[in-house]
């Protein structure tokens, strides 16, 4: 059988379930060393039973399967069309299938037996199968109730509130109760990407997972975004935390940083002041480690620096207004626009403008230099009582 319960071509013999190679060999050369293979391996094979079997030959009334006896069992072809269904195209010779013993000699002398009887069998073999290889599955919705919901699986399943990522819980007072199960009825008709996390067939026991299944997909889609980014490129994200040093980008199946000193061309003193959770932004790749799955980003550098055009704004000699941001040993930092600052040395503050220089103060200053290279601009306050132009 494959992962998706469908009957396989050319499975290996030997293993148990009615599949005997010819010795030394890795598979039967044909479907007549199959059959001389099997003779004097009859199985014990009872009425009500569901067993594995190959067929042989397709007829137009029927399906000749063997399943280890010394006739070939029959297969009506009424059931062709669900063996079509579920294979996704017309049974060959040599394929397997799972079927049910109606009885196990009809008159003629072949067992008689079912492939639709043998549903529940497939069912969970399939469950089974998808708990192992954590395959993420699509089922709608049919019903909710306090503790889940109820989805089609081909059977019902359960899919219980503690393992939906499409509900809130909110909390424990009756209006947050009525609020919850709100959510759990808008559910009702749609389709969730789950994944099985439990198939107990002694306890007819099915559960599946939103929250694993898109844990799971988040991990493929983050696999793929890895090999998929390089420095240099531009990607819109959406910040999914903010914390002191930094701030985490989400690109679409991993979460990236932006350290505090690449937030902006300006000083960050708490990330908060730039960005807030749940904001759509384009970040800068810096670099990316698909050892360790790192992601270095950067905000400012997906934006224009603003001293790529300096010159032009604030020219030297030009007069420009800026806002004291603070003052040093040396001298008087001033910002004069987004990501622009400039130093005002002590060497060029008069006694009587110390008293104008502070924190948080707007006032006029002439631009004496400007560094692009070291990205430094010096200034010199304009006095009051000289006019200012506008």
């Amino acid at each position: 059988m494959d992962d998706q319960g469908r009957p396989r071509l050319g499975a290996a013999a030997g293993d148990g379930r009615g599949r005997i190679n010819v010795p030394g060999d890795d598979e039967p050369e044909s479907m007549q060393a199959l059959l001389d293979a099997r003779e004097g391996a009859v199985r014990d094979i009872r009425r009500g039973m569901v067993v594995d079997g190959v067929i042989v030959r397709i007829d137009p009334e029927e399906l000749l399967v063997d399943i280890g006896l010394k006739s070939e069992g029959v297969v009506p072809n009424r059931e062709l069309s669900t063996i079509v269904e579920d294979f996704g195209r017309r049974p060959e010779v040599g394929d397997e299938m799972v079927v049910f013993v109606v009885a196990t000699e009809s008159p003629e002398g072949h067992p008689i037996l079912s492939y639709k009887r043998a549903g529940s069998e497939r069912f969970w073999r399939r469950a089974q199968i998808q708990v192992q290889n954590g395959e993420v599955i699509e089922a709608r919705v049919l019903e909710a109730n306090k503790g889940g919901v109820v989805v089609d699986f081909g059977s019902r399943a359960f899919v219980p509130i503690s393992q939906l990522s499409s509900v809130a819980r909110v909390g424990e007072t009756e209006e947050e109760q009525a609020v919850i199960e709100q959510q759990l009825q808008g559910l009702v008709g749609t389709t969730l990407r789950l994944k099985v996390i439990e198939a107990d067939r002694k306890r007819n026991r099915l559960i599946l997972s939103e929250r694993q299944a898109n844990r799971e997909l988040r991990s493929q889609r983050r696999d793929t975004l890895i090999q998929e980014l390089e420095s240099g490129q531009i990607r819109r994200g959406r910040v999914s935390n903010v914390a002191s040093f930094g701030v985490f980008v989400d690109l679409g199946g991993a979460d990236g940083l932006v350290h505090i000193s690449e937030l902006s061309w300006t000083r960050v003193k708490h990330p908060s002041e730039v960005v807030r959770p749940g904001q759509d932004v384009d970040v800068f790749v810096i670099s990316v480690d698909r050892d360790t799955r790192k992601i270095a980003l950067s905000l400012r550098r997906a934006l224009e620096d603003p001293w790529d055009r300096v010159d032009d704004d604030h020219p030297v000699n030009s007069i420009v207004m800026g806002e004291v941001l603070k003052q040093a040993q040396f001298g008087v930092f001033v910002r004069l626009d987004e990501g622009i600052e400039g130093l005002v040395h002590n060497a060029e503050i008069a006694p009587n403008d110390r008293r104008l220089l502070q924190e948080g103060q707007r006032i006029a200053f002439r631009v004496l230099s400007i560094d692009r290279e070291r990205r430094r601009l010096r200034l010199v306050p304009i006095p009051e009582d000289e006019p200012v132009e506008a």
